[in-house]
This record gives structure tokens, C-alpha cells and sequence, in this order.
């Protein structure tokens, strides 16, 4: 964003308005950083990779929608995605042998539900998919250790999945908007209603509309 040589300044403010609400800034874990359109474009004539930064377990990158306009990208981050799929193993080994099965698998689905209604954002379909695929194996995995005994084989186990499905990924936040105005564009029209958008030009957009006297 062009704003690497101001960042000692970008900081002090940061840090001021921060101060007004009892906050801090961690500096161990905040950085700033060259981000948008334009310094993806100077990353890559000095063949360097466009920065990205994580934020509330996403991973936020550089990207282009369709028709080539720029765009932001948002991903399940590698490490929030490891730390769901380990809590994932801990709840299935530890509630195989508590309660009945047909209990845990319909708290099972509930939990894939609350994945997606979190990380179920545009462009992150995969990472949904993934966290989906993943579940289904460590499910087949503790759903055969119950005993000695192995419950299921791979043939058995999908005619089970045939009778009794979990929840599919879904997209529920449309952060792409539904019509064209200063390069935006719809990303994926088809799938609602927009709840959240980003199109360049939205913050000079934020600042003519925010009273002189106020502050967000």
C-alpha cells in the first residue's frame, strides 16, 4: 500500500488510537508490510513473491478475480488448519467410547457446520474441503479402533456415509460484490447475497463518507 517509508509514523498513530481504548500492539507479533495492488506488481518485477499476512486464521494474499482486476485473496491458514485437524483427532479418539455413535456423529456434523460458517469465505472452498476430507478419514480412523475388532472397511464405511452424510462445505460469507463499479466485479454471482466487500478505491471511498468530527 505504499506505506513501508511512513511505517515508523503508521506505527505512532497505531499506537495512539490503540492507547485510547486500554490496547497494545505486540510487537513479537504485528509487522507492517507492503500490500495491494501496486506492491504486488513491484514484488514481481524484482522477482519477488507478493507479501501476504495472516490474520484471524486466514491467509490474506494478492490476487486477480476473473475478468484480471485485483483482488484479495483469503485462505485457511496452514497453521489454524493443522491446530483444527489436531483438535479434530483429540475429540474423535476421546468421545468414540463415551457416548453412543449415533450421539457423537450428530455433534460431528455440528462441528463441520461451525467450520464452515466460519472459514466458509470466497476463494477458500478448498481450504472447506480439505478440513471435510480430512475429518471424514479421522472419522473412519476412530470409528475402527471402538475395539479390537475393525468396524469398517472403505466400502462399508461410505455405504454408512450413504445413510447417515455430513454436512457438505458451503460457502456462507461473499466477500465479492455483485456489481461492477472501479474494477469490481462479480467474483461468484451465482452463490447470494454479498456481505462484505473489498474493490480498490474503497478506502478514499470510507474517507468521503466519514464525518469530519467522528472516527471508526
Amino acid at each position: 500500500m505504499g506505506l513501508l517509508p511512513q511505517k515508523g509514523v503508521l506505527w505512532a498513530l497505531l499506537d495512539r488510537r490503540l492507547a485510547k481504548f486500554g490496547l497494545t500492539i505486540s510487537e513479537e507479533k504485528s509487522r507492517i508490510i507492503a500490500f495491494g495492488r501496486n506492491a504486488c506488481q513491484q514484488s514481481r518485477k524484482q522477482d519477488k513473491k507478493c507479501a501476504t499476512f495472516d490474520f484471524l486464521g486466514f491467509t490474506h494474499f494478492c490476487d486477480k478475480a476473473r475478468n484480471g482486476y485485483f483482488k484479495v485473496g483469503h485462505e485457511t491458514s496452514s497453521k489454524k488448519f493443522r491446530q483444527k485437524m489436531k483438535e479434530m483427532t483429540q475429540w474423535l479418539k476421546g468421545i468414540r467410547n463415551r457416548v453412543k455413535r449415533e450421539v457423537w456423529w450428530r455433534i460431528l456434523g455440528q462441528k463441520l457446520v461451525g467450520h464452515y460458517q466460519y472459514y466458509g469465505m470466497s476463494g477458500n472452498m478448498r481450504g472447506i474441503r480439505n478440513f471435510h476430507y480430512h475429518t471424514v478419514r479421522l472419522a473412519f480412523k476412530w470409528i475402527n479402533r471402538r475395539s479390537q475388532k475393525k468396524s469398517y472397511n472403505w466400502l462399508q464405511f461410505n455405504r454408512f456415509l450413504s445413510f447417515n452424510p455430513l454436512p457438505k462445505p458451503k460457502i456462507y460469507h461473499f466477500t465479492y460484490t455483485l456489481f461492477n463499479r472501479r474494477g469490481c466485479v462479480p467474483e461468484e454471482p451465482d452463490e447470494g447475497k454479498p456481505q462484505v466487500r473489498f474493490c480498490e478505491g474503497a478506502l478514499s471511498n470510507l474517507e468521503a463518507n466519514t464525518p469530519s468530527g467522528g472516527g471508526l
